[in-house]
């Protein structure tokens, strides 16, 4: 965890030991660069006549260190998964769905497709 070094007894500061904001141009650096990356899991799946149809079944936190969380996009399922890509098994199903991670501003997805 990265913290910042406490700026309360600088001058400017005398007075108001956690003044709002002292810290901010710090903390923002910090959450631009600790701040996990978005996802989304989209699915495709057939609705008859050969058509296909899809959505954005859920919606991802996946973290520096591999991990993810994961809920979907009603609300009602929430996952804390080892990874981005295992959410794709938890909405690929049933066999004839397609499920696969898409990282929004990337410019794409990720390839990764379960049947």
């Amino acid at each position: 965890m990265q913290t910042v070094a406490s700026q309360a007894n600088a001058p400017e500061h005398t007075g108001n030991p956690h003044p709002v904001g002292s810290l901010h141009p710090e903390l923002v650096d910090m959450a631009n660069e600790l701040a996990p990356r978005l996802f989304a899991v989209a699915q495709q799946y057939p609705v008859g006549g050969g058509e296909m149809d899809g959505h954005i079944a859920a919606w991802g936190l996946a973290y520096e260190d591999g991990r993810a969380q994961v809920i979907s996009a009603g609300g009602r399922a929430y996952y804390s998964l080892s990874s981005p890509e295992s959410a794709v098994r938890w909405f690929g199903g049933p066999a004839d769905t397609q499920a696969w991670l898409i990282w929004p501003g990337a410019g794409g997805s990720s390839g990764k497709r379960s049947a």
